[in-house]
Parts: structure tokens; C-alpha cells; sequence
């Protein structure tokens, strides 16, 4: 008995160890992967916050230390430029994140219930995603360039110029509302697909006790998604300071006056690693991108807590 029992702890040992041997494979690629394109390149641009790029004597190398660093930010945090971008992502990130989150809840909810045009509206919707984005926003500079334009002319005889060549708050407007339309699509099926795993059982038992429509979206429909609701907003922090708006896409320029009033920190940061060749920008931009971190996490985390204080 005791021969049997010693006998069939080795053999589940060794079925223990075959199986952490064929797990630990598995994760071995994913895991280098995040060793080296994330924990990596983060752990150079964490190093590159604290240096200066040194031109002379030795061209191309960095060395520690934050003056220059320092001495940029300060005329930066005093200047208007600074806070207007500042601004700028707060309200790209608002309108893409919460508004369109509210948007493509409602109209999931649309197709959902199978309303007239649901098939159609998937497809339209999904096509944002499958084309690429270079195409996109041809097509959407020609819409807005040559064709509204057009077709102002020629059906009332209004001369309308293209709002995507005259800079300022219109433009800038223009372009929040074409990165809603291009996340628009992914969020509705996402949203779609959630509703989908809600039970019958529990609308029906609504529908007896006289909900209606609105009352079903509000006190089930909307609870019953609202991990992925909560998911959607909590990732989306992460892009506050990332997002250029599609800038890069549609203007030329860079850090030109004509985009004073529609740059974000994203395409800032963006232009200050894109337009030094020299590299000494390298340094400001991984400081800025650093503290930009140190302003998202707790922002993401209180989002997080607060989702789970909603859901429970």
C-alpha cells in the first residue's frame, strides 16, 4: 500500500513537472518579447530623461545630466503654447473616450435589437478598421476638400472654402471628430458582441414587469456591459497624452504657427523626436513623455477603482 502510494506521488510529479516544462515554453517567446520591445526600449527612454545629448567633442552620445532639461521646461510651463496643448489633449480625450464611449453604446444598443439597417450599419462601420488609415484620411481630405465644396456650388450656389487649409479651432474640431468616426466602429461590435452574452431570461423577465425600451438600455443592458464599458475608458486614459489627432495625417508643417492652436502633447512629442536630426530633443521628449507617465497611471488607476466601486 505504501509501495503504491510512494509510486503514484512520482508519477503526478512528474506529470507536474512535464506540464511547468510545456507552460514555461509557451510563455517564453511572449515573455522575451516584453523584455525586449517594452521593459527595454522603456528602460532607454526612462535613462534618456535624465541626459543631454552632448554634439561636441564626441558627437552622438548622451550623458547624464538635466540642465538643458530643466532650463527647456521651465520656459515651456510658463509659455501659453504649453497649457493650450495641454488643453487640447484633455478635449480630444474627453470627446473620443467619453463621448464616443456614450455614442457607441447607444447605437450598439440599435443593432442589438436588430432595428431597421443593423447589417448595413455593421459593415459601414467595420470598414474604418479594415481599411488602412493613409486611405482613410485621403478619402476624408477629399470629401471635405473637393467634394462638399462641389456639391455646395453646383446644387445652391454656395462658394464654401475647405476647412482642412484654413488653421485654428475649426480645423481642429474637424479632425476630433474624424478620430471619433475611425474608433467608432471597433467600439459598436465590441459593444455588440457584449450584449449578445446578455441572457434572455433576464430581458424577458423585464419585458413582464413593463420596461421599456429605455428603462431596459438603463437598468440592464447597461449594467450587464459595464466591464466592458469600464475596460474601453480605463485604456483609453492611456492614450491623454499620446493621441496627435491625426495631425501628422492630414497637416504639414510640424511646429509651425498655423498648428498653434490644434497641436496636442502627442504630436508635440511626436515633432520633437520627428524634426531634430540632430537628436538633442531626444532628451526633452523622453522627459516629457516620463512625467506625462507619472500623470496617467494614477489617473488610470482611480478610473479602474472607480469602475469597481460602479459595478459592485
Amino acid at each position: 500500500m505504501q509501495t503504491n502510494t510512494l509510486t503514484n506521488g512520482i508519477k503526478r510529479k512528474k506529470r507536474i513537472n512535464k506540464d511547468v516544462i510545456f507552460y514555461s515554453a509557451l510563455l517564453i517567446l511572449p515573455l522575451l518579447q516584453i523584455c525586449v520591445f517594452y521593459f527595454g526600449v522603456n528602460f532607454q527612454s526612462i535613462l534618456m530623461a535624465f541626459q543631454y545629448y552632448r554634439a561636441t567633442p564626441t558627437p552622438g552620445s548622451f550623458e547624464f545630466g538635466m540642465k538643458d532639461t530643466l532650463t527647456k521646461f521651465k520656459l515651456d510651463i510658463t509659455s501659453a503654447s504649453l497649457w493650450n496643448m495641454v488643453g487640447n489633449s484633455v478635449t480630444v480625450w474627453i470627446i473620443t473616450s467619453l463621448v464616443g464611449t456614450v455614442l457607441a453604446v447607444l447605437f450598439a444598443y440599435y443593432v442589438y435589437k436588430k432595428n431597421v439597417g443593423n447589417n448595413f450599419f455593421k459593415i459601414v462601420l467595420f470598414l474604418p478598421s479594415v481599411l488602412p488609415a493613409i486611405l482613410l484620411v485621403v478619402m476624408f481630405k477629399w470629401f471635405l476638400g473637393d467634394g462638399i465644396p462641389t456639391y455646395m456650388d453646383r446644387l445652391f450656389g454656395v462658394e464654401m472654402k475647405n476647412v482642412l487649409t484654413t488653421w485654428g479651432r475649426t480645423r481642429f474640431w474637424v479632425l476630433t471628430l474624424f478620430s471619433v468616426w475611425i474608433g467608432f466602429g471597433p467600439q459598436v461590435l465590441v459593444y455588440t458582441g457584449a450584449m449578445d452574452q446578455i441572457s434572455p431570461e433576464i430581458l424577458e423577465a423585464g419585458q413582464i414587469d413593463g420596461a421599456t425600451p429605455m428603462r431596459e438600455f438603463l437598468f440592464i443592458v447597461v449594467p450587464c456591459i459595464f466591464p466592458t464599458i469600464g475596460t474601453f475608458l480605463t485604456t483609453g486614459v492611456a492614450s491623454l497624452f499620446t493621441n496627435q489627432n491625426n495631425l501628422f495625417n492630414f497637416v504639414e508643417g510640424f511646429m509651425s504657427e498655423t498648428l498653434s492652436q490644434e497641436r496636442t502633447i502627442g504630436y508635440y512629442l511626436y515633432c520633437l523626436v520627428y524634426e531634430d536630426s540632430a537628436m538633442s530633443g531626444y532628451c526633452y521628449a523622453a522627459f516629457l513623455g516620463l512625467l506625462c507617465t507619472l500623470i496617467v497611471v494614477p489617473l488610470a488607476l482611480g478610473i479602474r477603482k472607480i469602475v469597481e466601486k460602479v459595478q459592485e
